[in-house]
């Protein structure tokens, strides 16, 4: 070997050598270019598909959870408003499902299209049970069955018994029965009491005042016993009278025991148990469908994202080596260069516009504020990083009070704000929402989270809590706050704020079981502390006790 390489001249040597250096400078130019081109089609698949499939999943879930807290707010108010929105809501899902379908159908080789059948499917249920609900709202004697024998049965009865015993009292005064007298008119205060007591309950369903109606139904008893022991006194109108009125108690009382067991039992409300059997299960498997979409987005856009780098850095090193090798493809190292650089660029563009897309999933178009979205997930790590302080200070055997430092949730419901959005404007409604949101982040200290769920409700998350006294504080400085007038268009508003707390140290809390239960439990907690504040008088705040 060393005898034929002695044969050929420098020259030729140099000649062959640049034509050996020429070829393995072309073969890496030539990787360098597929590298490229391999690089560009992976970044357009992130930003042109999975990308867009993953806010388009997440905005789904935003938009059901938004639907459904807008539903409720047409249970209790029956507004053309809350209809109105949640129409809106219904079509923002159908519009976001048919993008996910056009966004699979872009990419064929990815097996989603089976999921994606699953969650319209589901999508489908939901809005069916939905359509259920708002039935039953426009039908209370369906969706309230005792309030439907109140209305067909105990109320008629109600009626005729009061002109019975006005005609009996009517009929006893004519007759001058002065004796009489006084027995009637406990039989009638008995008999009013009675039945305003069975109203009571109907509409308020509190279990005290079905002590009060057995106590009055024994007054009626009781008076009507008394009456009869005076039966040979009164003259045939009279007794008929008196037949009359011991016929209808006895089928009112039928009526009555009928109507309070079924009110007090638990299938009192056809739309709860909807929601319950019906709706929560679809929903969760809805939701957990949804996760799944997400995960697979991520989990491509993480691998993508790994190969993207180290299909630059590979780029980069051989840019780098054919510099350092031969100047004199200096051209062509120079197009590696500015194209590797206008990679680097779309890959700093195509990371903001994630990081953007990311922000809008999980904050409120108008509020600017966090959406339930990024509150549920919060609320989540909150709950395991409570959890895992616990566990350590467990495994140390610290002497400090495990309780010292907890979080507590602020459920907020704004009062006034449906006047403002029917007398004044949508736009009027949006500019409180605006403000109420910065007098609330005015409020809290900048570790607390403040969330908009939907319409006129808010949640705000405290961090770092070490006695209820301070939650306490903050809540009466919120109603304060958002309580103060506001100023639109030479025009005085004023809506004020209804608040329920819990804390997560709560004694009535499940402690013991998964995080999503506690969850679940501390925002039924503080949403039902709400409400009391709501029926106490509004314009303050309420501890869930």
């Amino acid at each position: 070997m060393m005898n034929m390489l002695t044969r050929f001249s420098l020259k030729q040597k140099a000649i062959a050598a640049t034509i050996v250096l020429v070829l393995v400078l072309l073969s890496i130019t030539l990787v360098s270019l597929v590298s490229f081109s391999s690089t560009q089609e992976k970044l357009t698949k992130v930003t042109s598909q999975y990308q867009p499939k993953m806010l388009s999943a997440m905005q789904l879930t935003s938009h059901f959870y938004h639907s459904l807290s807008v539903l409720g707010n047409y249970l209790i108010e029956k507004d053309d408003y809350n209809m109105n929105l949640y129409r809106e809501k219904v079509n923002d899902i159908n519009s976001t499902l048919t993008e996910l379908v056009n966004l699979t159908n872009l990419n064929p080789e990815l097996d989603d299209s089976e999921q994606l059948l699953r969650i319209r499917q589901l999508v489908d249920k939901i809005i069916t049970h939905n359509l259920s609900m708002l039935e039953l709202a426009q039908n209370n004697n369906k969706n309230m069955p005792a309030i439907g024998i109140a209305s067909s049965k105990l109320e008629p009865i109600a009626i005729n018994m009061n002109q019975i015993v006005n005609d009996l009292l009517l009929a006893t005064a004519i007759n001058e029965q002065q004796s009489i007298l006084p027995l009637i008119e406990d039989l009638r205060y008995n008999w009013i009491m009675l039945v305003s007591e069975v109203r009571n309950y109907l509409a308020f369903r509190q279990l005290p005042t079905i002590d009060e109606i057995a106590l009055f139904k024994t007054g009626v008893n009781q008076s009507f016993e008394a009456l009869e022991k005076r039966r040979y006194e009164m003259d045939d109108d009279q007794l008929d009278l008196l037949d009359e009125f011991e016929a209808n108690t006895a089928a009112y009382q039928a009526a009555l025991v009928q109507a309070i067991n079924i009110h007090a039992g638990n299938n009192w409300r056809a739309d709860r148990q909807l929601m319950k059997q019906n709706t929560t299960p679809t929903l969760k498997e809805l939701t957990k469908e949804l996760e799944v979409l997400v995960t697979k987005q991520q989990r491509r856009i993480h691998e993508s994202n790994l190969a993207l780098s180290k299909q630059i850095s590979e780029a980069e090193n051989t840019i780098r080596f054919s510099i350092q090798v031969a100047l004199a493809i200096a051209l062509l190292v120079i197009f590696l260069s500015f194209k590797n650089k206008r990679l680097l660029s779309d890959i700093l563009i195509h990371k903001e516009s994630e990081r953007k897309l990311f922000h809008k999933a999980h904050h409120d178009t108008l509020t600017k504020l966090a959406n339930r979205a990024f509150f549920d997930d919060r609320l989540f790590k909150m709950f395991l990083d409570q959890e895992t302080r616990s566990n350590r200070r467990s495994k140390r055997k610290d002497n400090l009070d495990e309780n010292s430092h907890f979080f507590g949730l602020l459920y907020i419901d704004l009062d006034g704000f449906k006047a403002v959005n029917d007398n004044v404007g949508h736009d009027a409604g949006d500019f409180i929402l605006i403000e109420v949101a910065k007098r609330m982040k005015n409020v809290v200290r900048n570790s607390d989270i403040v969330c908009r769920l939907g319409g006129d409700e808010f949640a705000v998350l405290l961090n770092d809590i070490n006695h209820i006294n301070s939650i306490e504080k903050i809540s009466e400085n919120l109603c304060k706050t958002i309580s103060q007038p506001y100023h639109y268009k030479e025009q005085v508003l004023q809506v004020s704020a209804s608040i329920g707390f819990s804390y997560s140290r709560h004694p009535q809390l499940p402690l013991h079981k998964k995080v999503k239960f506690r969850m679940e439990a501390i925002i039924k907690q503080a949403d039902t502390a709400m409400y009391h504040a709501k029926e106490n008088g509004k314009n303050q705040y309420a501890q869930f006790k």
